[in-house]
């Protein structure tokens, strides 16, 4: 088992050739191949997740509301959820295991066969080539995928809360003077952060695999446990710089 001083010094390695490979050539055919192939990957389990979680949050959260006669506090309070937390951490759980497992694999396996000798022969760089790439993929893919899934678990909880409980739809439509646009865009910068960091952990953990069948295996599961952890981590701190307060319009 490796140590994990080495693993630290790899890392760092790994980081420095990455950040002075962005100066070199970039090859935008791949950026638009990945971010098509991912989306298409990952969009669907993104919203069959998030939508029902959105909705059974707002079953349970009309329950409590309920007791209080303040329903018509809850559609507010659920789209502020939604945008601020559940929409880019579930986006972001789902995308790690899906793009990001495929994202170690395919790199694991093309160190196993050779692929990156071979691009080296020909003049092309590797972390140009297939690296950055599918960081760009990734981190573009995880803010797109929060706004879809935003947009359609807004649009779930408004017909459970107007179609399934009655709310006056008058009452959800003042959802929007409880959230702002910094709720808006820092569900973004999660995202942002997010697909970055499922981007250069799983090409890390690709690169660095162990040139075997095993080892496409380890980095794949890997990559699922790394990237969950440093993210869920990492949501803690975001959370506290961009929401440390109420929004402006409770202050």
């Amino acid at each position: 088992m490796r140590k994990i001083s080495d693993i630290i010094k790899t890392f760092i390695n790994f980081e420095i050739k990455l950040f002075l490979s962005f100066f070199g050539k970039i090859f935008p055919d791949e950026i638009i191949n990945h971010t098509g192939r991912f989306s298409r990957m990952s969009l669907i389990p993104t919203l069959g997740t998030c939508i029902p979680f959105a909705i059974i949050t707002t079953f349970h959260g009309w329950k409590a509301v309920e007791l209080f006669g303040s329903q018509r506090f809850l559609p507010g309070a659920t789209t502020l959820v939604m945008f601020r937390e559940v929409a880019p951490v579930i986006s972001a759980l789902i995308i790690t295991a899906v793009v990001g497992t495929a994202i170690s694999s395919e790199i694991s396996l093309m160190k196993l066969r050779g692929e990156f000798t071979y691009l080296e022969v020909i003049g092309v760089p590797p972390m140009n080539f297939v690296i950055i790439p599918r960081i760009f993929a990734a981190t573009l893919v995880c803010t797109l995928i929060f706004s879809c899934v935003s947009i359609t678990s807004i649009g779930g909880i408004y017909l459970y809360l107007v179609y399934g409980k009655g709310l006056a739809e008058g009452i959800f439509n003042e959802t929007w003077n409880l959230v702002s646009i910094r709720d808006v865009i820092g569900g973004l910068i999660k995202s942002f952060v997010f697909g970055f960091i499922i981007g250069n952990i799983s090409s890390f953990l690709g690169y660095n695999s162990e040139e075997s069948s095993e080892g496409v295996g380890k980095a794949s599961s890997a990559s699922v446990i790394t990237n969950s952890l440093i993210f869920i981590t990492v949501n803690i701190f975001l959370s506290y710089a961009l929401f440390g307060g109420f929004t402006p319009e409770l202050k």
